[in-house]
């Protein structure tokens, strides 16, 4: 069995092994972030894969919207696809690790 590390979540972008990515934001998320108000909240999307949520959020006004990833594949891809996204917001880390107080976490 692979051990679920760094290496393993690069690899399996790596290969497009990436069956849960449906390629755009979900149903019942984007109904869910269609009803939040403030725009101003905090938000973390851990394990944020290709974050298809943040990428609505953001285009949405929401500018206080945290991805991180373990792998950074995922953050390229997004940031290739929005790259006024700001840089200081893409974590390349463990969310586990992660230092500070959010709103909401999707």
């Amino acid at each position: 069995m692979n051990e679920i590390n760094q290496d393993f979540w690069e690899n399996r972008y790596s290969e497009n092994d990436t069956g849960w990515d449906i390629g755009s934001i979900s149903t019942p998320l984007k109904a869910y972030i269609d009803q939040l108000n403030d725009k101003f909240i905090k938000i973390l999307i851990p394990g944020c894969g290709n974050s298809y949520e943040a990428e609505y959020l953001f285009k949405n006004g929401f500018k206080k919207v945290f991805v991180a990833d373990y792998a950074f594949q995922p953050l390229a891809n997004f940031k290739k696809r929005i790259p006024e996204f700001p840089q200081e917001q893409l974590l390349n880390k463990d969310f586990f690790s992660i230092d500070d107080q959010f709103d909401l976490i999707l």
